[in-house]
């Protein structure tokens, strides 16, 4: 299906653009800086369609890695078993929960294996997965649907990086306004209407029906996710 195009800017153009029209090149450094968390703002307090993707599994024991760059999953089937020792299966999937109720669904250590996962849980501290019942000696393939967090760049590559929020004026707005409020700019108020004027419309545009999960998040320490053992 078609996706988003990339943005065309580095970091260093992104900035460069900024600058140079704020008449302040001596920014640079801190404008990286700034640049560098708004970008993790941006992925990290909004939904994005283009941050989420699917990758593969392999479960042979209770414990799974997850991609580094796991976030969340995407909705409550992101959990996908397609096959269970070769054998293809259709409309399987295991349902997440928090890492307590997956506990207190675990049994004695061994007491389950060879079973087929039908609940996970994620573990943030290590960004692994565990499964019940724990399916050790067998094979299970799954499909993972998630929301990634883009990895920073090493510093030697920082300049070169192209960010993968693709809306590139964006960010050259963002980065325009930051150093107008550093020189304490008139201008800076209004032009930081035009960045959120310019967020506005893309988040708009950026969002076709079905391109995100369904459901509403709530918040984790106000409301936990429903029991859903016997």
């Amino acid at each position: 299906m078609p996706t988003i195009p990339p943005g065309r800017y580095t970091r260093q153009k992104i900035r460069d653009l900024a600058l140079n029209r704020a008449g302040n090149r001596a920014l640079d450094a801190d404008a990286a800086d700034f640049l560098a968390q708004h970008l993790f703002e941006l992925y990290t307090l909004a939904d994005w369609p283009f941050l989420y993707v699917t990758a593969p599994l392999v479960l042979s024991g209770a414990t799974v890695d997850l991609p580094a760059d796991f976030v969340t999953a995407q909705d409550d089937f992101a959990f996908q078993i397609i096959a269970v020792d070769g054998a293809p299966q259709a409309n399987c999937f295991a349902l997440e929960v928090a890492p307590e109720q997956l506990a207190a669904m675990m049994g004695p250590a061994g007491s389950s294996s060879g079973g087929v996962p039908q609940y996970w849980a994620v573990s943030r501290s290590d960004t692994t997965a565990t499964v019940t019942p724990d399916p050790t000696g067998r094979r299970i393939d799954v499909v993972l649907r998630y929301k990634r967090l883009p990895p920073e760049p090493l510093p030697a590559n920082e300049a070169a990086d192209v960010p993968v929020f693709p809306y590139h004026n964006y960010l050259v707005q963002a980065v325009y306004v930051f150093a107008l409020e550093h020189e304490r700019d008139a201008r800076a108020l209004q032009e930081a209407g035009v960045r959120d004027n310019l967020l506005a419309m893309i988040r708009r545009g950026a969002s076709p029906v079905r391109s995100q999960r369904a459901d509403i998040p709530l918040d984790p320490l106000v409301f936990g996710r429903p029991f859903r053992g016997d």
